[in-house]
Order: C-alpha cells, then sequence, then structure tokens
C-alpha cells in the first residue's frame, strides 16, 4: 500500500515501471484513472508477486523529465539467486534547465533542431577526397532517403542535456563505496527521458545477472548498453584497492 500525496500544482500520477498492476493502480490521467489532483492524495493497493530492480516514475506530461522518478527495489523472499555483500542502485537520467515543454514543441516542428553534428558542404568534398565522388553521392542519398542525419542517433544530446548519476552531476562525481574483494551488485537503472547509455568500468568484468527485474543466465561482458526505462543487475568483484570509474556515455558519444 503506497500513498501518494500530489503537493505540485497540476494534477499528477505514478507509473509503477514493469510491476503488474490494476489497470485503476497504474493509471494514466484520463485514462484509467482521474489523476491525483492538486493537494490531493491516492491510495495505491496492490498485490506485489515480483521481485527485482523496477523503478517509478509520472504518467503526467513531462514530469519524469523534471524530476518525478525514483528506483523501486523489490527484495526476493530467501535471498537473490546471485549472492553479493554489498549493493548499490546505479540510477541515469538526462537533466535539462530548458522546459521539456518546449524542447517537445520545437522536435515537432524541426526533428533535427537539437542535432549539431550535422554534415557541411566542406564535409562533403572531403567525403569526395577521401571515398570518390559516386561512394560520396550514393552516402548522402541514402541519408537524404531517410530523412535523417547520419549523426541523428540521439534527437536531444549533450548540448541540451547534463547526464546525471543518481541525480548527480559528473562534475560533483557520485561515489560508492565497497571493499576490496567483495561481490558487489550494481542495479543500473536508465531513467532518462530519451537517451540510450553504453555503461562500462575500466579494469572491471561486469557479469549480468538480471534484466528488466527478471534473473537470467550470468553473462560476463566488458560493456553493456541500456535503453530507456531498462534495469540491469550487474556484479562485479574489484580485486584492487583503488577507485574504479563508471563511464556511462550517451550512444551519440
Amino acid at each position: 500500500t503506497l500513498r501518494v500525496r500530489n503537493e505540485l500544482p497540476t494534477r499528477s500520477s505514478i507509473h509503477w515501471h514493469g510491476l503488474i498492476v490494476p489497470a485503476d493502480m497504474d493509471g494514466v490521467p484520463g485514462l484509467s484513472f482521474e489523476g491525483i489532483r492538486s493537494g490531493g492524495m491516492y491510495r495505491y493497493r496492490f498485490k506485489v508477486n515480483q521481485h527485482g530492480t523496477y523503478w517509478y516514475h509520472s504518467h503526467s506530461r513531462f514530469q519524469e523529465q523534471t524530476g518525478l522518478y525514483g528506483p523501486l527495489v523489490i527484495e526476493r523472499r530467501g535471498g537473490e539467486r546471485q549472492h553479493a555483500d554489498r549493493e548499490q542502485v546505479v540510477m541515469l537520467w538526462d537533466w535539462t534547465d530548458m522546459d521539456p515543454e518546449r524542447i517537445f514543441s520545437v522536435l515537432k516542428k524541426q526533428s533535427d533542431y537539437f542535432n549539431f553534428g550535422k554534415r557541411t558542404v566542406g564535409d562533403f568534398f572531403e567525403d569526395v577526397q577521401e571515398r570518390g565522388f559516386g561512394a560520396t553521392l550514393a552516402e548522402r542519398r541514402m541519408w537524404g532517403q531517410m530523412r535523417m542525419n547520419p549523426t541523428d542517433l540521439a534527437d536531444v544530446g549533450a548540448h541540451t542535456y547534463t547526464y546525471l548519476m543518481n541525480g548527480i552531476a559528473p562534475s560533483n562525481n557520485w561515489t560508492g563505496v565497497f571493499a576490496r574483494g567483495e561481490r558487489v551488485r550494481l542495479r543500473f537503472i536508465n531513467g532518462s527521458a530519451m537517451s540510450i547509455f553504453d555503461v562500462r568500468i575500466p579494469g572491471l568484468k561486469l557479469t549480468v545477472v538480471a534484466a528488466d527485474g527478471q534473473d537470467v543466465e550470468p553473462v560476463t561482458v566488458d560493456e553493456f548498453r541500456i535503453s530507456v526505462a531498462e534495469t540491469y543487475d550487474v556484479i562485479v568483484e574489484p580485486k584492487d584497492d583503488r577507485a574504479y570509474t563508471i563511464f556511462a556515455q550517451s550512444i551519440d558519444r
């Protein structure tokens, strides 16, 4: 049972991302319930029949983009299948000082407005020298037929967004404490509005043991890609007594 009081000046709602719940316990305002009015309270009540790493966020306009979100960890009865001595939630997000309503409006009018990597005439001639006129023209024709730019891997990039880890900007350096030799479970959550991240920890192997709250056969990788709203549980075993750096790099670099 969760009682949510809305202290925003407008209606709100909460979506329990990935949880199987009745429609009116996970509703979108105007669809399956009226929403939580400003100053009002709504009681969410449902049986939890899942465990794992999930998260919650608003389903009302762009409230999620402005900060109404958070991690939701449900512990498995009897303990996790993959033992860990310590765990940390690592929640990734994209923050902007620009009004999300404005971003949406701009993208509807001009989808490549925030794309700062557009090809120029100078690039065309450099490509001709490197690849030849025919190959360069064919590539330009291909992109033209797709009606998108070669660099349009993300609609909005780092010129507009600041990428946060657990609500902290890169310059502020979020830190998770561990002891040498521990098995550490990192619960990665991509709570961003539209950013896809490539995640790695140089010097450490990452063993993925769960995806979207579901246990999986462990897979050890050097790097993994986490898309919007996905979650991954990763086990790391730092052997050395030193600091390690978590890199979460947006897909458009």
